[in-house]
């Protein structure tokens, strides 16, 4: 090795349960040599030759001591095939979880506890349209999925009694693959990078309380220095206003709306991972005229749920047309994120505005209005089968703009429906990712990225011939009226989509003069470009420190790429800084500890005492800040880490807005000044609990500040959660390269990470490096269930050869 996220968290347990599943895995994994072995028996087998049905010739996988599969095969389909395969065997748990998410079919195996989240994605329908983009598919691209789900079906055919352990524990017995199971993880896949639906909810609910003024303040759309991911667009003219830029008032809707789905959202978010506004990426691609080899070089690492196993799965797939490398998902055929022998790519979120609410005025007999005409709602009957208990009946109600989704709480106000490009009954995403897999150049390439459907993302792309590229494909829609920041009025037709934007006309460019590409989920273009995208983005914070670093060093290396991605300097705690040693210390702890944050340079190491100082400091000031506004709505409302509300703390505390730190409440004027002496104080007092001693000078950021990973549904069971989830001491915060933001509801903890990490070497491609979070195996008591843990925490790699060199085990699976 060299050195320098999503699903992850758990729906509730019933105590019954949790107490047989305690007994239960006592008896299984601890008590005694037999019971041992006998779940050993889950373990992948990995030489030898297995006879398997659906594979069209002998196919071969190989892994070595690092545990990653060398698939080896004569046609494409026979690799996916054993990929399938590979996947079963190795995460097959995983899978099977992932799956019944999707499809809304938790409480079957977790009882009541999975009624919330059942009804929620139900309702959604992702499992609908996951069938629809099914039936929908191309033939070549159907044939190579049922490739992969005939792999998956193998391996389940010849192990029927020999499952991992969270099948015996919660007495599950896994049906048949479907493709319909693969793709509804695509749509929750998509479901995990969106969220614009819970700001416009937001919107709502701040306006109702403060008034638009005061809105517009707190949910800014970007900063007008933002650094922008084609920078080249800021030279050109802005058009007039069009329809897709133009904001017109639009209706508004209960406070209700917010405090009952957006709620639901959230529990999704602390018990699934579902969702989330912390989720991001980086990705950036060097020209050789910026490397040390005069070579491209690529690097990529996306931030999503923390989990165990972990979300990724490497693999090198051969195949026909097909020689491939990287990050798989378990459950997807092919490489999501990695190179083939002539090309390379990494993702990001573009964060695209993607989700609209429509308010929809319906009758007694289930007909909605629109313009001027009565239209039946389509009604979608939906059994939830329910561990014991009885089977929940349910009715979805579908507009011509969504499924009414306010329809999963009671008290919600007039019915909300949910337009979202995921639902659409057409969707070419795996076709788009299985083309890049074969292509060999840019255009073959963007050729692929035509059939990509949703989530819109930020590609970045590099080849062996020297030229580097961006594109950002996707569905983005084209509204007739409004910006989609707020619920619309679905009866007048106004609001409704006009279509997409046309592939070529969406965000791209190739070989820019400047030698370089940066995406941190940062603003993508001026305002000069034609159509909306999103009025969110990414805190520029990891953006331009990104820049700062590439444009530090002339000539790059993989080592210096490595180096940026194990970077934990916040620009957002440089910014701050200044204001927040300002002040005159309360008392004499408080006096050490500004003393510390003014010799300190903003690196939130694992080990800095100051950076654990700033951490408790920052922490207790927006509450202090804005909750007295805010009210009992604050812990919902705002999150400090997100994207437009650490923009307007910084403009608060550099002086920009300091009326915001007057409390309301309060007859005497506060200065910022008295809110940060305040803050400053109370944050040393949770720090000093979290770190066990009041000396701060003995404090360790990594002491409070923890990744978890963990376990479904395992890690909500006290006994179970020893044996399944994992965790580790870390650096960095929301705003630093390397990405380590705190959970909302766990303070200081971490449950969103950078899941996975590519640097790929143009010039050398066999020596490209790859990691994720913690393992390829998902089974407990495999060696490679946790062992990556402490290399990716360093920010170590491990190279993964494609020129058939790779020695190890080898599994023969023939015909």
């Amino acid at each position: 090795m060299t050195s320098p996220s999503s699903p992850p968290r758990n729906p509730r347990v019933p105590r019954v349960l949790r107490w047989s599943l305690a007994i239960l895995a006592a008896l299984a994994l601890v008590g005694g040599s037999g019971g041992y072995l006998w779940l050993r028996r889950s373990l992948p087998q990995t030489s030898g030759t297995v006879t398997v049905r659906g594979l069209g010739a002998p196919l071969t996988i190989t892994r070595g001591a690092d545990a990653i599969p060398h698939i080896s095969a004569r046609s494409e389909a026979d690799a996916l095939f054993g990929l399938g395969y590979v996947h079963a065997q190795e995460r097959l748990w995983q899978m099977e979880f992932q799956r019944r998410v999707g499809h809304g079919r938790l409480a079957e195996i977790v009882g009541p506890a999975g009624l919330e989240a059942d009804r929620f994605l139900r309702t959604l329908g992702v499992s609908r349209a996951a069938s629809s983009a099914y039936t929908n598919l191309d033939p070549d691209t159907r044939a190579l999925l049922d490739a992969y789900v005939a792999g998956v079906n193998a391996f389940l055919d010849a192990h029927r009694g020999r499952l991992p352990a969270e099948f015996t524990i919660l007495g599950v017995e896994p049906e048949p693959w479907r493709p319909e199971d693969s793709l509804v993880w695509v749509k929750m896949m998509a479901w995990d990078l969106g969220g614009n639906w819970r700001d416009e909810l937001r919107r709502i609910a701040i306006e109702q309380r403060l008034g638009p003024e005061a809105t517009a303040f707190l949910l800014p759309p970007f900063a007008a220095d933002d650094p922008l991911i084609l920078p080249e667009t800021a030279r050109a003219a802005p058009p007039a206003a069009s329809a897709a830029h133009r904001a017109t008032p639009q209706a508004t809707s209960s406070e209700q709306h917010y405090t009952g789905l957006a709620r639901v959202a959230e529990r999704l978010e602390a018990t699934l991972g579902l969702g989330g506004e912390h989720v991001g990426s980086n990705n950036w691609v060097l020209a050789g005229t910026r490397t040390a080899s005069g070579r491209p070089l690529l690097a990529n690492d996306p931030h999503l749920g923390a989990q165990v196993p972990g979300l990724w799965f490497l693999a090198h797939l051969r195949g026909g047309t097909l020689d491939a490398v990287g990050a798989t998902l378990p459950g997807l055929p092919g490489i999501v994120i990695g190179r083939n022998q002539r090309i390379a790519w990494g993702v990001t979120n573009t964060g695209p505005d993607v989700q609209d609410l429509f308010i929809e005025r319906v009758n007694a007999r289930n007909a909605v209005l629109y313009q001027g005409r009565w239209e039946p709602l389509t009604i979608i009957p939906e059994t939830i089968r329910v561990k014991g208990a009885e089977d929940v009946e349910l009715f979805v109600r579908v507009s011509r703009h969504g499924p009414l989704i306010s329809d999963v709480v009671e008290g919600t106000g007039d019915p909300l429906a949910f337009r979202w490009t995921a639902l659409d009954p057409e969707d070419g995403t795996l076709r788009a990712f299985l083309g890049i897999n074969r292509a060999g150049s840019w255009a073959e390439f963007t050729t692929a990225l035509t059939s990509y459907h949703a989530p819109m993302q930020n590609f970045v792309y590099a080849d062996v011939d020297g030229n580097i590229g961006y594109y950002a494909p996707g569905a983005l829609p084209i509204r007739g009226r409004g910006d989609g920041t707020r619920p619309a009025e679905g009866w007048t037709g106004h609001h409704d989509w006009r279509g997409y934007v046309p592939f070529a006309a969406l965000p791209h460019e190739l070989n820019p003069a400047r030698g370089y590409i940066v995406t941190a989920n940062n603003r993508v273009a001026a305002p000069s470009y034609p159509y909306l995208i999103s009025t969110d983005f990414a805190a520029p914070y990891r953006a331009s420190r990104i820049i700062e670093l590439i444009e530090a060093t002339s000539r790059h290396t993989p080592e210096s790429m490595a180096a940026i991605q194990a970077d934990v300097v916040s620009l957002q705690a440089r910014q701050l800084l200044p204001a927040l040693t300002a002040i005159d210390p309360p008392g004499e702890r408080e006096d050490r500890a500004l003393e510390l944050l003014r010799a300190w340079d903003g690196t939130m190491a694992p080990d800095s005492p100051a950076a654990a100082v700033y951490a408790a400091y920052y922490q207790a000031i927006p509450e202090l800040v804005f909750g007295d506004e805010l009210r009992e709505g604050f812990a919902e409302l705002y999150d400090d880490q997100t994207n437009n509300h650490a923009l307007v703390l910084a403009d608060v505390l550099t002086g920009d807005a300091a009326d915001w730190c007057d409390d309301v409440n309060t007859s005497a004027p506060e200065r910022c000044a008295d809110i940060l002496a305040a803050a400053l104080t109370a944050g040393l007092e949770t720090m000093a609990e979290a770190q066990g001693t009041p000396t701060i000078e003995s404090w360790r950021w990594d002491r409070a500040h923890t990744v978890i990973f963990p376990h479904n549904p395992f890690d909500n069971v006290g006994a179970l959660r020893p044996l399944f989830s994992r965790s580790i001491p870390n650096g960095g915060d929301a705003f630093t390269v390397n990405a380590a933001p705190i959970s909302r509801d766990q303070l200081y903890q971490q449950r969103n990470v950078s899941s996975y990490r590519q640097i790929i070497d143009l010039a050398d491609p066999d020596a490209s490096r790859f990691m994720f979070t913690t393992g390829q195996s998902g089974n407990p008591l495999s060696p490679h269930y946790d062992d990556l843990i402490g290399p990716w925490q360093r920010v170590e790699f491990t190279a993964i050869p494609t020129d058939g060199t790779a020695q190890g085990a080898t599994l023969t699976l023939t015909p």
